[in-house]
């Protein structure tokens, strides 16, 4: 990395989101909500900034990030919309080995315009989306694998002691409700699912957006059986473990999956791997268990030929035996279990009693080894 980039890059960080208030303008078009970045060429490298934000009324969080050769770094910051551009707090933190640790505000005002269907990054001298601004402070939404996403319910920099769950406290009824309203740490994780959950049901339609809907009832009906059936001392440990554990599989999945079948899928009892072999053919493999318990394991292998949209897999040799039919519809895999003859069978024999692989999966980057 040149020295001229490394001046680039102080510069950068200590410009990044310390915002003074802005005046107030028209209401905004639309949201400032979802992932964005910024990317120009210095000195014969790409320079990239990503911006991470999460819009919930006026209040928004984000992070700030910026790459180029092998370095880069990472901002949180917190903010508000005042008219139609974002002031920030002029406090925030950076990201480092073991915490956020507090950084030195920015002492010239910077902005974050909403223009278009850009926003614009820019001084206090810019007052509209006419004013001229350089390529590296135009952001354009990009889909969350682009940028380095940011679990904003692990950092206490978000958290003033208090609960912000995705429902009113002054109205919580059921056990584990009242369990989140207790706990500032769980309500801003189980805040953070409702907003990726409805971030996902924006790209989602149909059939897939269904399928979703009921992934996430049946992880409520499991996160609710966990939390009455701990022991009362564990409850508030059992209940983080179930919210972190669906929010990181939420973050996981693709709001732009790739084409075709071929993938890592899954959903919250299980998953999917699909692979193409040498022959053509696609080979499956599927394992799933009962969430809360394991009383149920499911185990499959199989293969077939078919296309981009739909395959028929069974287990090697096995001509006679119960298949898999994966089709691809919209953004997500459908999967039936299916008899010899081809028709839905009830009883699965890849999994254990009341088990099966049957349901909707929705696709994730493949785990890293």
């Amino acid at each position: 990395m040149t020295n001229s980039l490394r001046l680039l890059a102080a510069a950068l960080l200590l410009a990044a989101p310390a915002f003074a208030p802005a005046f107030a303008q028209a209401a905004p078009a639309a949201s400032f909500d979802g992932t964005w970045q910024a990317c120009k060429r210095y000195q014969g490298e790409l320079w990239c900034q990503g911006l991470q934000l999460e819009q919930r009324g006026t209040q928004i969080r984000g992070a700030w990030n910026w790459r180029a050769s092998n370095t880069g770094g990472i901002n949180l910051f917190k903010g508000r919309l005042v008219g139609a551009r974002v002031e920030f707090d002029p406090e925030g933190c950076v990201i480092g080995a073991e915490r956020c640790e507090p950084r030195t505000p920015s002492e010239a005002p910077n902005y974050l315009l909403r223009c278009g269907a850009e926003l614009h990054w820019v001084g206090a001298d810019v007052t509209s989306c006419q004013g001229k601004i350089d390529e590296g402070s135009r952001y354009r939404r990009v889909a969350r694998d682009k940028i380095d996403v940011v679990d904003f319910s692990a950092y206490p920099f978000f958290d003033d002691g208090k609960a912000h769950p995705s429902f009113d406290c002054a109205k919580a009824k059921t056990p584990v409700e009242r369990g989140i309203c207790a706990d500032p740490v769980a309500a801003r994780t189980d805040s953070a699912i409702a907003h990726r959950y409805a971030e996902l049901l924006q790209r989602f339609s149909g059939a897939p957006a269904q399928g979703l809907r009921e992934d996430q009832r049946y992880f409520m009906t499991i996160r609710d059986a966990a939390y009455e059936n701990a022991a009362r001392g564990d409850r508030a440990k059992v209940l983080r473990e179930q919210l972190d554990g669906r929010f990181k599989e939420l973050d996981r999945m693709r709001e732009y999956p790739s084409k075709g079948l071929v993938g890592d899928w899954n959903n919250f009892a299980g998953g999917l791997e699909i692979r193409r072999n040498a022959k053509g053919e696609y080979v499956v493999r599927g394992n799933a268990a009962h969430p809360l318990d394991g009383r149920w394991v499911c185990d499959a292998e199989v293969s077939g030929r078919g296309s981009d949209e739909r395959v028929v897999a069974r287990a090697e040799g096995d001509y006679e035996g119960s298949a898999l039919e994966l089709t691809r519809i919209g953004l997500a895999v459908r999967v039936r279990e299916l008899d010899a003859k081809g028709a839905p069978k009830p009883m699965s024999e890849f999994c254990g009693v009341n088990g099966t692989l049957d349901g909707w999966y929705f696709q994730s980057p493949p785990p890293k080894p």
